[in-house]
């Protein structure tokens, strides 16, 4: 008899033939004096070790077909204590069988998405709406008119309007600008300390981070109107592409290429801004974006030349145009006279809704092209 033999003779029943009937194996008759005595101490039935067992390492009969490994078996109600205590156990190894059902794939679970406590939530962009100052307003409101003979503190505030709404960054701005008055202090900045400032805006280590070297390389390499940088893709796709990277261009040049395309953080927002109310003064054609103190006979401000993306830009400049009679397509920059009826609407001014890119005073039914309501 061999081991395995004498394993099945002891714990199960066997059936040598399958047609005969089967006999029982007493287990009580191959189990030694000492086990006897164990069961009869614990008042356990002679038949306790050839019953089933939950924990059994037996094949079920699913599992003939196949090698055997060894399984643990464990009942739903006995499974939360089974394996609170086997937290060292090695894992099962699955056993294949034909006759099982295939378990069905698991859906990973979803996680709810990321989102920073102090990120303030965006505005809908559908229905924007601004308030349209009448056009004899000296100003339209923007934080840019302020900030406009203060060049590097305009870019700065480029950085925290962009993907921030005004009502919350311009707050922070301004407490910034109180701690940090000048360019060098800008520059001198403890990034930590400026983080602290503004983590309520979102972005706050990019942000920082940005200012910061925005005014180092300012004080390093300051805007001059003799030397251009390039600024890929800006305004139009491929501009830039004919200067080298590193290359600053004249003013006489005519390839594109702009004052401050070199500072750290400064985007086409920044570029929009910088060009509609900085560039005419810093290349001494004008006092301000206005064309004030102009001495060249026939001169065209920078900003009638500029087709910004930020809505708050492109209303300013449907502002500025109507002033002087003209409604303006902010798409392809063409110009239409403004009726009479439009410039009585324009100067009393109410709130402009955006369609399409233009803004539409909403005085009328009656539409006119390039996206303006008659009243």
């Amino acid at each position: 008899m061999t081991p395995c033999d004498e394993v099945k003779s002891k714990y199960f029943s066997v059936f040598e033939d399958t047609n005969a009937q089967p006999k029982l194996v007493q287990p009580h008759a191959h189990i030694s004096e000492e086990t006897q005595k164990i069961l009869e101490e614990f008042n356990l039935p002679a038949d306790f070790l050839s019953t089933d067992s939950e924990l059994s390492d037996a094949a079920s009969d699913l599992e003939l077909d196949e090698p055997l490994h060894p399984i643990i078996k464990i009942s739903p109600a006995k499974q939360s204590n089974c394996f609170s205590q086997r937290t060292t156990a090695a894992p099962e190894t699955p056993v294949k069988s034909s006759h099982l059902q295939p378990e069905e794939p698991r859906t990973p679970r979803s996680r709810p998405p990321k989102t920073s406590p102090y990120f303030p939530k965006l505005l809908p962009d559908s229905d924007s709406c601004l308030p349209f100052p009448p056009i004899d307003a000296p100003t339209f409101g923007l934080v840019q008119e302020q900030l406009a003979h203060e060049p590097w503190k305009l870019l700065i505030a480029t950085i925290f309007l962009n993907r921030t709404r005004g009502g919350v960054a311009l707050p922070v701005l301004f407490k910034v600008f109180e701690r940090y008055p000048t360019i060098h202090a800008m520059a001198s900045a403890d990034q930590s300390d400026l983080v602290d400032m503004i983590r309520c805006l979102g972005f706050q280590n990019q942000r920082a981070n940005k200012c910061i070297k925005l005014a180092q390389t300012w004080q390093a390499i300051p805007p001059s109107k003799d030397k251009r940088y390039r600024k890929l893709h800006y305004p139009a796709n491929l501009d830039g592409r004919d200067v080298g990277r590193d290359e600053s261009i004249v003013d006489e040049d005519h390839r594109v290429a702009w004052e401050v395309a070199h500072l750290p953080g400064v985007g086409a927002y920044s570029l929009d801004s910088w060009r509609i109310f900085c560039r005419d003064k810093l290349r001494g054609l004008a006092t301000d974006w206005l064309g004030s103190g102009a001495s060249t006979p026939g001169f065209v401000p920078e900003w009638k030349s500029v087709l910004p993306q930020d809505k708050e830009l492109r209303a300013y400049i449907t502002w500025l145009w109507l002033k002087e009679g003209w409604v303006w397509d902010r798409h392809t920059g063409d110009l239409t006279p403004a009726s009479d009826k439009m410039l009585r609407a324009a100067h009393a001014g109410g709130v402009a809704r955006e369609e399409d890119g233009n803004w539409v005073l909403p005085m009328s039914p009656t539409k006119v092209p390039n996206g303006l309501h008659e009243d």
